[in-house]
C-alpha cells in the first residue's frame, strides 16, 4: 500500500475480473486477490490454471484463501461510497432549498419592478398628455405633482450571489473529502494486518502487524503447502508488484546474519535455496557480523564503509532493475541491472537463524520518511 503518506490502489479493493469491489475476495498463491465466484468462474472448464492478473500458472488448482484485508478494505470503501451518496442527497437538498429561496426572492423583486415600471410609464403618460394641454396655468399647477419620481425600493443592493450557491457546494465537497481522507488515513494508519502468509518457513514468527520476522527456535506446526519455504528460513512479503518503481526500508540493526531482496512469484521453495538471479531471487546477505554479500551468482564480496543499519530496497519492475542503499546515509551499496521481469516480484526476507541468541534480533520493515526517485513508498508487510 503506497503512502502520502499511503495511497490505496484499486487493485487493493478491486477485483480484476469483474472490475467491481471484492466480494468474499480470495487470494492465490502469487499474493493477487479476486472475488471467490469470478476465479472459480474463470477456471471452471480450462485445462491450464493461471493467475488472471500475472498469468502464473499452475498444475494444479490452488488453495484459494480468504483475503481478509481485501475484504475489510472492499467494506470500507462500500461505507465510504454510501457515505459520499448521503452527502451528495444532502448536498442537493441544500441547493434546491437555497434555490428555491433565491427564485422566491427574485419574484418579488420582479413583481416590485414590474410595479415600479408601470407607474413610471403611467406618469410618462401624463406628462406627455399635460404637456400638449393648451392652458399654460395648468401646466405650471400640474407640473410638481406628475414630475416627481415615485417612491422605489432602493435596488442596488440586489446582487446575483453566485459565489453564495457555490460556497455551499465547496464546503460540502471540502467536508466529504475531509471524511473520506480520515477514513483512508484511519485505514492506512491500521496497516494491513495479515495471518502468517502461506510462504514462511515454520521456524520463523512474525508480528501481528506483519511487520517483524525472526527465527522463532521452535518449528510450528502448519501444513506443508507447496507455496512453503520448508528448509531455508525465508518468507515473501504477502504482495507482489507487476509493474512500476517500488521503494521500502528494513531495519536490520545489530543482526549478524540476513538476506534481503526480491524474488520472482515462481521461486524454488523446497529443499535448499540457491539465492542467484537465476534461480529467481535479487539479493544481499550479510555473514559473520560483517560481510556484506551480493548474491549475483558468484557472490561477490562487498566494500562497505560501515555497516549499514537500515537497508532500502528500490525496485524497477520495468527497467528490470533492484538497487541496495544504506538508508541512514544514502549512499548505494549494490544494483542488479539488466534484467526482465515476467511474473509478479515479491519482497524477500530472511532473518536466519538465531546462532544461539546472536542473531535473535528480527528484521522489521519501517516507515519511509520521504519519497526517493520519484518511487511509491511501500507499506511493505510479510
Amino acid at each position: 500500500m503506497a503512502s502520502h503518506g499511503l495511497f490505496l490502489s484499486k487493485d487493493q479493493f478491486q477485483c480484476c475480473i469483474c472490475q467491481d469491489v471484492f466480494s468474499e475476495p480470495v487470494s492465490i498463491p502469487c499474493g493477487h486477490s479476486f472475488c471467490f465466484t469470478c476465479i472459480t468462474a474463470h477456471w471452471e472448464g480450462r485445462l491450464s490454471i493461471n493467475c488472471p492478473k500475472c498469468h502464473t500458472e499452475y498444475k494444479v488448482c490452488p488453495e484459494l484463501c480468504e483475503n481478509s484485508f481485501a475484504k475489510e478494505i472492499g467494506q470500507v470503501f462500500s461505507a465510504l461510497i454510501r457515505s459520499i451518496e448521503r452527502s451528495r442527497a444532502e448536498l442537493v437538498e441544500v441547493i434546491q432549498k437555497k434555490q428555491a429561496a433565491a427564485e422566491m426572492r427574485a419574484r418579488r423583486l420582479i413583481a416590485g419592478l414590474e410595479t415600479e415600471i408601470s407607474e413610471l410609464q403611467r406618469r410618462k403618460r401624463e406628462l406627455e398628455q399635460l404637456f400638449h394641454h393648451e392652458d399654460h396655468l395648468h401646466v405650471l399647477q400640474s407640473f410638481p405633482a406628475v414630475s416627481s419620481l415615485p417612491s422605489t425600493e432602493d435596488s442596488s443592493n440586489v446582487l446575483v450571489h453566485s459565489e453564495t450557491c457555490l460556497g455551499t457546494i465547496r464546503r460540502a465537497v471540502a467536508d466529504i473529502r475531509e471524511r473520506l481522507q480520515l477514513q483512508l488515513e484511519k485505514l492506512s494508519s491500521r496497516g494491513l494486518k495479515v495471518n502468517i502468509p502461506l510462504t514462511a518457513n515454520p521456524w520463523l514468527v512474525l508480528s501481528e502487524d506483519g511487520r517483524q520476522v525472526q527465527d522463532g527456535d521452535v518449528m510450528r506446526n502448519v501444513a506443508d503447502l507447496p507455496e512453503r519455504f520448508d528448509k531455508a528460513p525465508c518468507v515473501l512479503a504477502l504482495m507482489g508488484f507487476t509493474t512500476g518503481r517500488r521503494y521500502w526500508e528494513v531495519h536490520v540493526g545489530g543482526k549478524t546474519a540476513w538476506d534481503l531482496g526480491v524474488a520472482r512469484a515462481s521461486v524454488r521453495r523446497k529443499g535448499a535455496v540457491t539465492l542467484s538471479p537465476d534461480e529467481g531471487f535479487w539479493t544481499v546477505c550479510l555473514r559473520k557480523g560483517a560481510e556484506l554479500w551480493a548474491c549475483a551468482g558468484e557472490a561477490e564480496l562487498l566494500c562497505v564503509s560501515k555497516r549499514p543499519k537500515v537497508i532500502g530496497v528500490f525496485l524497477d519492475y520495468e527497467d528490470g532493475v533492484v538497487s541496495f542503499y544504506n538508508a541512514e546515509t544514502g549512499s548505494h551499496i549494490y544494483s542488479f541491472t539488466g534484467f526482465h521481469f515476467t511474473e509478479a516480484i515479491f519482497p524477500f526476507f530472511n532473518p536466519d537463524t538465531n546462532e544461539n541468541g546472536t542473531n535473535k534480533l528480527p528484521l522489521t520493515i519501517q516507515p519511509v520518511k520521504k519519497h526517493i526517485f520519484g518511487t511509491d513508498l511501500e507499506d511493505i508487510t510479510i
